[in-house]
């Protein structure tokens, strides 16, 4: 894990003087290793993680035999042994990221295609003089581009590439719509992220062509079309991959349980970690049940935000967005045991569907034809849809309304919404996404119900929040978090076991697939998973961050209409019940304070 930056720029010594500044902006990312390296008009640089070979000998950048292909990268190429064996790759280390360019000097751009893991990638070919700026296909691994004067500078971070850059209107109005930045968004104007599963191509002179590294996306079908078994096991094994300590975080679901199952079947053993802190339901006796049962070793590790906490948390905030300090607190409690790899079962849910709201798929017969009743519908309707999964009242009069969403993309949309979109417009002035509105999916929707809301809530939620907060609050304390559910082999699985069932997997399904009866009873549970108590810290060590933003004059005010949100009853900023319509208003102010 690392972080990568470089320059096009005809002045060699001014573009080595911005990259060694980019460098020191993500030393969090990488403070085992730095570089800057010219190559004709192209200038790369690179602060290094060292995780895999983490001798000298895996230092950046690598370079192909011939000398034609030089690269850095940032993230972990799980495959890269079948790779080198596969093509008879001419290593010289056991680092993954060597392969790179000496499989692009055999496949040239489609080498990409072959890649297993999590990446962001930049290569020079010195001989056509183009650079390439490449993220896997679920994203996981960020990557931002800015033209200047100059020419170009690129980074993995946003901050670093944003001085005097403009704010983004539309991206504000989004992270106050759903809650985060678009996952192809930046949110400066000035700034430009590589789209997750897309490939960005600059000649010597920065002119741009943008194309897609897998034509069907994250989504499309497996090269192994494999079960899910074979597909999540064979995860896990590549993921173990690592050459320091790596801990797994360990909840009382069945997503992280699953990993824990599936290395003892793989003969490795695991140290568990549970983060616990006061003020929420403790998970620490269930997953300590669970580490026993597989016998993997556990430690509970308490976790509390300090005051000091709270502004580290937004210097490495990279893009406003209402998630993302729990895996800040997680990641820091996972650094301070000692460890710099951590895995972890996010995307878990979005593959099988395990979202409670995906239950609401069933009753999408009922819902289409309720269009076709007199209205209104009763209040009994209302609070059975709200039990079966839609967030409050409010949402399921809009899911029962007329016009209201009746498809799996629409029902996700619903459901993810912080503000809605009307109000947001009013706010803001800007017109948000509208259900229908795909034109900022990274990946193809389906025909399928259950595809469709995969493919929405991979769009909206994973890759738009999940992942980008994963690697910002993660590496700002230099931890690689690995997430083995977010595998293309994994997802391709599940859809292909939900298109024969005719129904979402589930839960359930990862324990029958694993042939496992401790997750299958885990998985009959009410889910739970790592949470803070929001609503104690807003009135305690975050409630300076609300009453910032509570100031007539604070930063926020410059993108939000005032006068309107006190209309809304937003104002005075103070902990309720349904803190996130608050904190991200909150979060907007904060992060253009620190911008």
């Amino acid at each position: 894990m690392c972080g990568i930056a470089g320059a096009i720029d005809v002045v060699a010594e001014r573009a080595a003087g911005r990259v060694r500044q980019l460098n020191e902006a993500q030393f969090h990312r990488g403070p085992d290793h730095s570089v800057v390296v010219r190559v004709g008009a192209f200038t790369i640089g690179n602060t290094r993680l060292a995780i895999q070979d983490p001798g000298p000998a895996g230092n950046q950048p690598f370079v192909s035999a011939d000398g034609r292909y030089h690269c850095v990268f940032n993230g972990e190429i799980y495959n890269h042994r079948h790779l080198v064996e596969r093509y008879d790759l001419p290593v010289r280390t056991l680092c993954d990221g060597e392969i790179i360019p000496e499989l692009w000097a055999k496949l040239g751009p489609a080498s990409l295609t072959e890649l297993r893991g999590m990446f962001a990638i930049a290569l020079v070919d010195s001989l056509e003089e183009r650079l390439f700026l490449a993220r896997d296909p679920f994203g996981i691994k960020p990557l931002y581009w800015r033209t200047v004067p100059q020419g170009l500078l690129f980074a993995s971070e946003v901050r670093p590439l944003a001085s005097n850059a403009r704010i983004n209107p539309q991206a504000i109005a989004r992270c106050l719509h759903l809650g985060a930045v678009a996952a192809d968004q930046s949110p400066f104007l000035d700034v430009n992220a590589v789209p997750p599963n897309g490939v960005a191509i600059f000649d010597r002179h920065s002119h741009l062509s943008v194309r897609p590294l897998l034509p069907s996306g994250p989504l499309g079908a497996g090269a192994m079309n494999a079960d899910l078994e074979t597909a999540l096991t064979e995860s896990v094994e590549l993921h173990l991959g690592a050459d320091v300590p790596t801990a797994l975080l360990l909840s009382a679901g069945v997503d992280s349980a699953a990993i824990a199952s599936a290395s003892r079947r793989l003969a490795r053993d695991l140290d568990c970690l549970t983060i616990a802190t006061t003020g929420v339901t403790d998970e620490s006796n269930e997953a300590a049940r669970t580490a026993r049962h597989y016998g993997h070793r556990f430690q509970r590790v308490p976790a509390a935000l300090e005051d000091s906490d709270v502004a580290a948390f937004f210097h490495a905030m990279q893009r406003p967005t209402i998630d993302g300090l729990n895996t800040y607190v997680v990641s820091k409690a996972v650094h301070e045991s000692g460890f710099k790899v951590a895995l972890s079962g996010l995307g878990g849910d979005e593959a099988v569907g395990g979202y409670s709201h995906f239950r609401l798929l069933r009753y999408l017969p009922i819902l289409r034809s309720l269009d076709k009743v007199p209205k209104p519908a009763s209040n009994a309707v209302v609070n059975m849809l709200a039990r079966m999964g839609s967030a409050g009242s409010g949402k399921s009069k809009r899911l029962i309304a007329m016009g209201g969403p009746r498809d799996g993309w629409g029902l996700a949309y619903l459901q993810r919404e912080v503000l809605p979109g009307p109000l947001v417009t009013e706010l803001t002035g800007v017109s948000t996404l509208s259900p229908a509105d795909t034109s900022d999916l990274t990946v193809s929707l389906s025909t399928d119900p259950f595809g469709d809301m995969v493919a929405a809530e991979v769009a909206i939620y994973l890759q738009a929040m999940l992942l980008p907060d994963a690697d910002a609050f993660s590496m700002a304390s230099s931890v690689e978090l690995r997430v083995p559910f977010v595998d293309r082999e994994v997802f391709s699985a599940s859809l292909s076991l939900a298109a024969a069932k005719g129904k979402r997997p589930g839960k359930q399904a990862v324990g029958i697939a694993l042939r496992d009866s401790y997750l299958r009873s885990l998985a009959t549970k009410p889910k739970r998973g790592f949470s803070l108590p929001m609503q104690r810290w807003m009135a305690g060590p975050l409630a300076p961050v609300l009453r910032a933003a509570d100031e007539p004059d604070a930063p926020v005010w410059s993108v939000v209409d005032r006068k309107r949100a006190d209309r809304a009853g937003f104002l005075p900023l103070r902990p309720r019940q349904r803190w996130s319509e608050i904190w991200v208003l909150a979060v907007v102010n904060a992060w253009l304070e620190t911008r």
